[in-house]
């Protein structure tokens, strides 16, 4: 289990399982760094085969516009490889903003980090 931290996202595979970590709003980033890390990220994904993805929001409070578009972006590659993405650990706002957004219809939404990889061993 190899975590990696940079500038925008923390990451690491728990398996074949992703965990992908916001580290802040993405006010705090410049657009380069989120689309270049995004872009490392899905990098990473092919490189490890990683079958599952799990977005943990246990860092932030909420994200902007720019971070949801880089997230939509992780969990739309994972499944278009028939793979399975989730959320997970969000405050109440982001919640609201994923659920308003109907982001928790497409992926699922979970308490815990624990939860959503368990959800991927019980789906196949």
């Amino acid at each position: 289990m190899m975590t990696h931290t940079n500038t925008v996202f923390t990451t690491q595979f728990v398996g074949q399982t992703l965990i992908v970590t916001p580290q802040g709003n993405s006010t705090g980033f410049r657009y380069n760094d989120i689309h270049a890390e995004t872009n490392a990220v899905i990098t990473a994904m092919d490189r490890q085969n990683a079958r599952n993805l799990v977005i943990n929001f246990n860092s932030v409070e909420i994200v902007g516009s720019i971070m949801i578009s880089a997230m939509i972006k992780l969990a739309r590659k994972i499944t278009a490889k028939k793979g399975q993405a989730a959320f997970c650990s969000a405050s109440e706002t982001m919640k609201e903003v994923m659920q308003s957004m109907n982001l928790t219809r497409l992926w699922p939404y979970f308490e815990s980090q624990e939860e959503a990889i368990k959800s991927f061993e019980s789906a196949g």
